[in-house]
């Protein structure tokens, strides 16, 4: 606790990933006070064809979307 999951869309090097990963566990832990030893972080990565699934089912119309994504969501319907 807590366990944060990226979905993104594929393509980033697993050096990034990792360097992504472990920058959250870093704000997570000093800004909700909890210790790193406590976070986990997976990714799941996505092609642009199964980014509409994502969307829709774990961002559109999600009240615990805190930042809302900047780009059309037409594009997805």
């Amino acid at each position: 606790m807590p366990h944060i999951v990226i979905k993104t869309f594929s393509g980033s090097s697993q050096k990034q990933l990792q360097e992504a990963a472990e920058q959250i566990v870093a704000v997570v832990n000093k800004t909700m006070d909890k210790p790193k030893e406590y976070i986990s972080v997976s990714v799941e990565e996505y092609s642009f064809d199964e980014w509409k699934n994502v969307y829709n089912e774990f961002i559109k119309d999600k009240n615990n979307v805190l930042i809302k994504p900047g780009y059309d969501p037409k594009t997805f319907e």
